[in-house]
């Protein structure tokens, strides 16, 4: 039998990033605003998504790491898989790939992967971030996301915006905090014991 996992007040809160789950959710709001959307307002909706997640739930939709750059914050794992996606050899695409492919400054849905790896209050989340911001363009999230109290401008490079970061940035009680980390390293306990 394995033991519990321990950690501290000081060890930063770490979700697993789950491809499957960031396609879903962006093929989600890719689907709410007609199959096709410049990438940084993608990036900038699932941020929000993510961050009412934790707020909401306790973790993230995609588990990916935020970071601060200069355009505000960011998912640091679907940024890369955006960047990448102009240079993917065909048949050597993971989920997101094989779903969600860019064209130029936009991201379009190639076929949609189905909601089901996402919970029904992941995807109310998911809709409400897309109802809450259809009149904003990409500058108008950029702007908003730079008034959120855990970014902070990095300047020419990037700095990684903790989870705990936000939840003391919105006074969350440090009992809460803690939950969320055991929470998370129980889950990543569970991911290694049984390989989800």
């Amino acid at each position: 039998m394995t033991e519990k996992p321990m950690s501290s007040p000081f060890d930063p809160i770490r979700f697993r990033f789950d491809e499957s789950k960031a396609a879903a959710a962006a093929a989600l709001l890719l689907k709410l605003e007609g199959g096709r959307m410049n990438y940084m307002r993608l990036i900038k909706l699932l941020y929000l998504a993510d961050r009412e997640s934790l707020i909401r739930l306790g973790r993230p939709i995609s588990g990916d790491r935020f970071y601060a750059m200069k355009h505000g914050p960011v998912l640091s794992s679907v940024l890369d898989l955006i960047r990448r996606g102009m240079f993917q050899p065909v048949g050597a695409q993971g989920p997101w790939g094989s779903h969600i492919e860019r064209d130029g400054y936009a991201v379009r849905l190639k076929k949609d992967p189905g909601v089901s790896c996402l919970s029904e209050a992941e995807a109310q989340i998911l809709t409400e971030a897309s109802r809450l911001c259809r009149s904003f363009d990409q500058w108008h999230l950029r702007d908003i996301t730079h008034f959120l109290p855990e970014w902070h401008d990095p300047g020419n490079t990037s700095t990684e915006i903790l989870p705990e970061d936000i939840l003391r940035a919105l006074e969350k009680p440090e009992e809460e905090i803690e939950e969320v980390r055991q929470e998370a390293l129980e889950k990543a306990h569970f991911d290694s014991v049984f390989g989800s």
